[in-house]
């Protein structure tokens, strides 16, 4: 799959966010290595550590199905932020060093990163 292609799937994702309290939307999409495609969406709430990043929800879905193996990773929302800290983390535990697309979602551009760019000094 393409990135671009794999970016519009997180595209999808992030119509799915529940973002009530700060209106900032993330979709993800999670290529695995037999080209499925799990997608996450960040989901809010009141009680703010509580709030739950469209990266996780698609990293634990998939390995909730005990899907282990990835190939890519893309990330879109308004401002084509990067992953978060506790989402590098996980990134770095689960995924391995793959590509990371971050976009916009409303261009053909993204950027491509890795882990051990995003987080030169990880746990473990």
């Amino acid at each position: 799959m393409k990135p671009i292609d794999l970016i519009k799937q997180a595209v999808k994702a992030q119509n799915n966010a529940h973002a009530k309290y700060s209106d900032f939307t993330v979709g993800c999409a999670l290529l695995t290595k037999d080209d499925d495609v799990i997608l996450g969406c960040n989901i809010e709430s009141a009680a703010y550590p509580s709030t739950m990043c469209a990266e996780r929800v698609a990293i634990y879905a998939a390995l909730a199905k005990g899907i282990t193996r990835f190939k890519a990773i893309a990330i879109v929302s308004p401002l084509s932020a990067k992953p978060c800290g506790p989402c590098r983390q996980i990134i770095h535990e689960y995924l391995s060093d793959i590509p990371i697309y971050v976009s916009n979602g409303k261009t053909d551009k993204y950027e491509t990163h890795h882990i051990s760019d995003l987080l030169p000094h990880p746990f473990g």
